[in-house]
């Protein structure tokens, strides 16, 4: 649970969000997520009802990555229009949540993303989690902005971000799959080969803020109980689905979010840094495709 100097502090990088033409899903609430769905566990290769209706206590006491959220909706289709009907009275969400890492000692900024759907070109799959991170150095200056992409993401120095009214970085979230791009030409370098743009905006004033607390009893309000679900948020897959990213997500501080809850600053470290010269390569791969696929 924040203080009022973290609060003011998560409130200072509040990203401006921008979308592709075409985006079907928007930062939204776990809860969203979770009031469509069953509770089921994956048990010796069968599929077994735990909870029809459950709730953010109740999900709060499977811890094991074995359990998994499935919404009953389903398809793509039916959950895309049960989510812009309901996204009229909810609106646009973020998860903000300031912490130290222990092992730099960096404070560390983070908003979490909730998405219904990722319908990505590559990979589709019920759910979706998508985070990015400002690393502030001992004097509470902003020194890296890292955005998380599929399996890994980037990092930018903070001078070479784009930003609203000085201090809110510009995030360019690619069509579907959500990955957090620096320019909104970006993408296009990479097995995903997003589609990435600014059709769409969420300016940063537009977002409703919910503070996160840390996992753990006693460290966040009941109605974040949810943060100590372990399970999937989605659809479960095997293996061999989840190495191609068919498979609803962990939530964060776990499974594959694990790494970026508890060391974010080392997590951000080890991640490729993109520079003017990567943003110019990037600028020439996008209209060299696009003028290519124009002409044939």
């Amino acid at each position: 649970m924040l203080d009022s100097k973290e609060t003011e502090m998560a409130k200072k990088y509040v990203p401006h969000l921008h979308f592709a033409s075409g985006e079907q899903f928007f930062p939204t609430t776990a809860n969203y997520h979770m009031e469509r769905s069953e509770l089921w566990l994956k048990s010796d290769g069968t599929n077994q009802l735990i909870d029809s209706n459950p709730t953010v206590t109740s999900i709060s006491h499977y811890t094991s990555g074995d359990y998994f959220l499935s919404n009953r909706l389903d398809s793509v289709e039916e959950i895309a229009e049960d989510y812009n009907q309901a996204r009229e009275k909810i609106g646009d969400t973020v998860y903000a949540r300031v912490t130290r890492d222990s092992l730099s000692g960096n404070l560390i900024v983070q908003y979490w993303f909730f998405y219904a759907f990722n319908p990505g070109t590559l990979n589709q799959h019920q759910g979706d989690w998508e985070m990015i991170e400002i690393i502030l150095d001992s004097t509470e200056r902003p020194t890296y902005a890292v955005y998380s992409q599929h399996f890994s993401g980037e990092r930018a120095i903070w001078n070479d971000v784009e930003k609203v009214d000085g201090t809110h970085p510009r995030v360019y979230v690619a069509l579907g799959s959500h990955a957090s791009y620096f320019k909104p030409y970006q993408g296009k370098l990479g097995l995903e080969s997003d589609t990435v743009g600014s059709r769409e905006e969420i300016p940063w004033e537009d977002l409703d803020i919910l503070y996160l607390g840390e996992m753990g009893s006693g460290k966040h309000p009941a109605t974040q109980d949810w943060l100590e679900y372990g399970g999937r948020w989605g659809n479960w897959a095997e293996l061999a689905d989840i190495a191609r990213g068919a498979a609803g997500p962990s939530g964060p501080g776990h499974g594959e979010n694990e790494e970026k809850w508890v060391h974010p600053a080392s997590w951000g470290s080890d991640l490729f840094l993109v520079n003017q010269s990567w943003f110019m390569l990037s600028w020439v791969a996008y209209y060299f495709l696009y003028i290519f696929t124009t002409i044939i």
